[in-house]
């Protein structure tokens, strides 16, 4: 669920970032105890100048504002469009791992195609990873969405930036197969609880019915036996005043 930034306004501020940001929720974690993260974009228009800035909020632990997860961008440089802000982490250990950077960069990659199609894609340069499986983790994640890089033999110490590539060639990553990613329906949440309240109005009007109902044939049933009650004593009445006299004749 998108909340344009005419919806978000009715939310509470997150802090220091109040800005018209248009969020995206996401359950993040296992479950139970995962936590609540908000997605936000931040398109900035500007002709070949315009720009998308992507923050990561953490929702669940808040102190005076809300904690950031992660930020992410993309733009057209002059030398193509850049994709990812150069400092592409998730800041707290609990989160990483968990396909927060998948979301965000699903996020610019997709907005990247419908901005700037056809263009060049600056190079992702990987920075020193130090050895071979730090190279393939990289590689492997950058990979998800369409980079690549032809991998050295040795020499692991040096920067690595990935291979030519246009903006067509950029893909998204099946959101569905991130394990512990679960998107928030906020409408369809709100919608449930509209309807469950609607239910259980609806509930409460049909117990005052039967209530009514059950109180007017108490009230039918009080005045049957009020009535039944005189026409008992009539009757006790009748037949003692008829034994008085059969007794008088005797």
């Amino acid at each position: 669920m998108l909340l344009t930034p005419e919806i978000a306004t009715l939310f509470p501020s997150p802090g220091k970032w109040d800005k018209r940001y248009s969020w995206s929720l996401f359950e993040v974690g296992p479950q139970p105890g995962g936590c609540l993260i908000a997605l936000g974009t931040l398109e900035e228009e500007g002709g070949k100048n315009r720009r998308l800035d992507v923050l990561v909020l953490d929702l669940t632990h808040r102190e005076w504002h809300y904690r950031q997860v992660m930020i992410g961008e993309a733009r057209r440089s002059y030398s193509g469009v850049k994709i990812t802000t150069g400092d592409v982490i998730v800041r707290h250990d609990q989160l990483r791992g968990r396909g927060i950077g998948t979301l965000v960069f699903n996020v610019v990659t997709a907005w990247a195609q419908r901005t700037f199609a056809g263009q060049t894609v600056v190079p992702i340069t990987l920075l020193s990873p130090g050895n071979a499986a730090a190279f393939d983790q990289l590689a492997r994640f950058y990979g998800r969405f369409g980079f690549a890089w032809d991998r050295p033999a040795d020499g692991w110490n040096r920067n690595f930036p990935s291979k030519p590539m246009t903006v067509d060639a950029l893909k998204q990553y099946p959101e569905e197969l991130l394990a512990d990613v679960r998107r928030v329906d906020l409408t369809a949440g709100l919608t449930a609880m509209i309807d469950r309240m609607l239910e259980a109005d609806d509930d409460r009007r049909m117990v005052a019915v039967l209530r009514d109902q059950l109180n007017d044939r108490r009230d039918r049933w009080r005045t049957i036996g009020y009535r039944l009650n005189l026409f008992g004593y009539a009757v006790a009445a009748v037949l003692g005043l008829g034994a008085a006299r059969a007794l008088a004749l005797l």
